[in-house]
C-alpha cells in the first residue's frame, strides 16, 4: 500500500457519485486540493498585483474595481475550491493529531474570510499535524509550510516572485496530496494509512 502522500497512487481515479457520500467527499477534496492552489497561481500569474498583497486573499476584498475581471474569476474560484481543500486536510487528521487539525483547520478558514495570514498560519499547523501524524510525506507537509511562508512573505513585502513562487510550492504540497487522495482507495480515505517514510521529529510524539 502506498503512503497516503506519494504520487500515483495504485488505485483509479472515479469520478463523484453524490449517491456514494464517502467517495463524493473523497473526490471533490482531492479535486480542490489540486485545483484551488493551480487557479491562485494562474490569478498570480496573468497579473502579478493578484495575491501580493495582504487584502488579496480575503474573499470579502477581491472585488476591487482596480483589478481585472479574469483576475478575480481565477482568485475567487481558488479561494472558494481553498474551502473543501482546507476540510480535506481535516479529515486526514480526524484520527492523529486531531488538535492540529481542527485548530490549524479553522484558523485557515477564518483566514480565507477576514485575515489572510491566519490562513498561512493555518496552513502551516495543517503541515505540521500531516507530519506528526504520519499521513504525508515530509516533503510534502513542508512543501504546504513553506508555500504559506512565502505567501506570508509576499504580501507583507508586497512581492510579486514571492507571491508566484509560493502559489507554486503550494501546488506541489497541496496538489500532490490531493492526487494521492484522488487515486487511494475508499478504506484509506476514511481511515488514513500512516505514512511508513515519515517520522517525528526530536519531540514530537
Amino acid at each position: 500500500m502506498k503512503g497516503r502522500y506519494e504520487m500515483g497512487g495504485k488505485h483509479a481515479v472515479s469520478l463523484p457519485n453524490p449517491s456514494d457520500p464517502h467517495r463524493f467527499r473523497k473526490t471533490v477534496a482531492g479535486f480542490c486540493m489540486v485545483v484551488a492552489p493551480l487557479l491562485l497561481l494562474f490569478s498570480m500569474v496573468v497579473e502579478s498585483r493578484i495575491g501580493t498583497s495582504e487584502e488579496s486573499f480575503v474573499i470579502g476584498k477581491v472585488g476591487d474595481p482596480d483589478t481585472g475581471s479574469l483576475e478575480q474569476m481565477l482568485l475567487v474560484a481558488g479561494l472558494v475550491l481553498m474551502v473543501p481543500a482546507i476540510l480535506g486536510l481535516m479529515h486526514i487528521l480526524r484520527e492523529r493529531e486531531v488538535a492540529f487539525g481542527h485548530v490549524g483547520g479553522a484558523v485557515a478558514l477564518i483566514g480565507l474570510l477576514v485575515l489572510p495570514f491566519a490562513w498561512m498560519v493555518g496552513m502551516v499547523v495543517l503541515a505540521i499535524g500531516l507530519y506528526r501524524a504520519r499521513a504525508a510525506q515530509a516533503a510534502t507537509a513542508a512543501s504546504i509550510a513553506l508555500a504559506a511562508a512565502l505567501l506570508a512573505a509576499g504580501g507583507a513585502f508586497e512581492s510579486e516572485v514571492l507571491g508566484i513562487i509560493g502559489s507554486a510550492v503550494m501546488l506541489v504540497g497541496l496538489g500532490g496530496g490531493g492526487l494521492t487522495v484522488l487515486g487511494e482507495s475508499d478504506a484509506d480515505w476514511e481511515h488514513t494509512p500512516e505514512h511508513k517514510g515519515s517520522r517525528p521529529l526530536a519531540g514530537m510524539h
